[in-house]
């Protein structure tokens, strides 16, 4: 049997480039998403750790790419062994890679390099990524102005907010009044919460 694993880090990204071009190469492949940090252990991961406890010897695990299954090396390293030992076969959609344990020494050493170096890789990567976000805002600090603008935090929009909550007293859903307002479902939770009349909409 075939699966896939799907992971965006937070709320604003979007599956739909990495859902599209795992259909496109398997049609009606089951695919399990998350949304959370590459950091955080795949046990933890609500969707992922129920795939892990799914798969079997002879299944196949359809990623995007490797690091959808992790940034944190350790965890990600210890993961992707344990499904090639138990004799899962991992694909990925780019570079069009397959990694699985064949009983050859060499071949599996030569498996197990590679994943060593992909692992190593997408950890590196994400902490070049955070100390680049960290030296823009230090740079950004320097000028009082642009800081404030930048990192102080936006003024609340009054209008959308009191918009989402004549939505919400008309009994529309928080999805559907995310849908009219053009927000994300959180904006309006965040205002139905600090609103006055919450205690009514609850």
């Amino acid at each position: 049997m075939e699966f896939a694993y799907v992971r965006v880090s937070t709320t604003t990204q979007t599956t739909d480039s990495q859902i599209s071009d795992i259909q496109k190469s398997y049609p009606g492949i089951e695919i399990s998403t998350d949304v959370c940090s590459g950091t955080v252990p795949a046990t933890e991961r609500e969707q992922l750790s129920r795939l892990l406890d799914k798969l079997r010897k002879d299944n196949v695990l359809v990623v995007w790419w490797i690091d959808r299954l992790g940034r944190d090396y350790h965890d990600s390293e210890t993961t992707i062994r344990e499904l090639l030992n138990r004799g899962v076969t991992i694909k990925t959609i780019n570079q069009n890679m397959t990694f699985a344990y064949s009983g050859n020494d060499m071949q599996d050493m030569t498996t197990n390099i590679q994943l060593t170096m992909i692992t190593a890789m997408a950890a590196a990567e994400r902490k070049n990524r955070l100390a680049s976000a960290e030296a823009g805002r230090q740079a950004i600090k320097q000028d009082p102005k642009l800081w404030a603008e930048k990192f102080s935090g936006r003024k609340p929009n009054m209008e959308r907010k009191a918009k989402i909550i004549e939505l919400l007293e008309q009994g529309l859903s928080v999805r559907e009044v995310a849908m009219k307002v053009g927000c994300n479902p959180s904006t309006v939770q965040r205002a139905k919460k600090t609103s006055s009349l919450y205690v009514n909409l609850k």
